[in-house]
């Protein structure tokens, strides 16, 4: 009887700790490639009034887009959200002003 209470008491901890539904955890890279397809498609439109953004690019690895703001501050990063797309997904980095060498 002991030992079923603690194998019982075992299982029970383990789930607490590990949880027993990955599917919260789980990002597929359809999902991740369709948060990046959104930020390529609204600074593809015409009119965009937005010149933080440095990249965008999907991390299989870690299971992000990252996107490298220019300037990486809490409030550019808001405003990039409500402007572009709010997401869990998106991880955002410090970006390099890049320069455009064919319209020199």
């Amino acid at each position: 009887m002991k030992k079923i209470v603690l194998t019982v008491a075992c299982v029970v901890m383990i789930l607490g700790l590990t949880g027993c539904d990955k599917s919260n955890t789980e990002v597929s890279e359809t999902e991740l490639n369709k948060v990046n397809e959104q930020i390529i498609e609204y600074f593809s439109s015409e009119n965009v009034e937005y010149d933080n953004l440095s990249f965008n690019y999907v991390d299989l690895t870690n299971k992000k887009v990252v996107v490298g703001l220019i300037d990486n501050s809490k409030k550019q990063q808001d405003k990039f959200k409500k402007l572009v797309i709010n997401s869990k997904l998106i991880e955002f980095v410090k970006g390099e002003n890049l320069i455009d060498y064919n319209n020199q």
